[in-house]
């Protein structure tokens, strides 16, 4: 089926027409994407395709030649996000001579390759909502998926909020400790039983980041639960340089 494309503006590439893998060896994380969908667009031969690999204000981007010669990099290596968890992705084709954006596919899942007819779901997802006079929110209602940070949707978009390196070095380590107290101290879990549970893919997050330490075993000993989630937060902020994204930013303010 040929999909026909007006070129006086953005079109939307159909995120079921990209498949991205995920492969993990050790610390190194690359992903593979499958991109022979795109010749069923009616886009011009030689317009240059880019992938984005993203999370928060952290992205990467690569060459994946053009429509008519679709030709990977050798490695998409991605280990610089020091883990999958929440990273998303993006395909942009743009014109081979002004570089204007024809298509775009945003928000584009991955899989594993032992799960290969299973996207990896985002562990944190973000929604607008009015949430009055605050800034943000934590909803849990959502007892599948776990929970959502909501963004007052009356202070300005959203998405980009959510991008910027204020509020991505400031609130998210502040969302980490909230969900980590809210699975020990209120959820009472303190094991890794089902990967489909939020709770165990929190608790996964958690554990992968060098320093983080031993769980605890129970939350009779609060002192080590609030010293295991310090070390996790702390050991979170570490892998995505938060102090040197929030000095950046105050530096082009102050």
């Amino acid at each position: 089926m040929i999909r026909r494309f007006n070129y006086t503006k953005r079109e939307k590439i159909s995120r079921k027409d990209i498949k991205i893998t995920l492969q993990i060896d050790g610390e190194k994380i690359w992903f593979e994407a499958d991109l022979s969908e795109l010749k069923s667009y009616d886009l011009p031969p030689d317009s240059p395709i880019f992938v984005e690999a993203y999370r928060q204000t952290n992205w990467v981007r690569f060459d994946f030649g053009k429509i008519n010669s679709i030709t990977p990099p050798n490695v998409c290596d991605i280990s610089s996000f020091g883990t999958y968890e929440g990273i998303l992705f993006r395909v942009k084709v743009t014109d081979s001579e002004k570089g204007k954006l024809l298509a775009e596919a945003d928000q584009i899942p991955c899989v594993l390759p032992e799960e290969k007819d299973s996207p990896l779901e985002p562990l944190l997802k973000i929604r607008p909502q009015n949430l009055g006079a605050e800034i943000y929110r934590i909803d849990y209602s959502d007892e599948r998926n776990g929970p959502i940070l909501l963004i007052n949707s009356y202070a300005g978009n959203y998405e980009r909020i959510g991008r910027n390196p204020a509020f991505d070095s400031l609130v998210y380590p502040a969302v980490l400790r909230e969900v980590l107290r809210m699975i020990l101290y209120v959820e009472d879990q303190f094991e890794i039983t089902d990967r489909s549970d939020w709770r165990s893919r929190w608790l996964i997050f958690a554990k992968s980041f060098p320093g983080s330490g031993k769980m605890p075993e129970n939350k009779d000993d609060k002192d080590e639960c609030n010293e295991w989630i310090d070390k996790v937060v702390s050991a979170f902020c570490k892998k995505v340089k938060t102090f040197e994204k929030f000095s950046e930013f105050w530096s082009h303010e102050a």
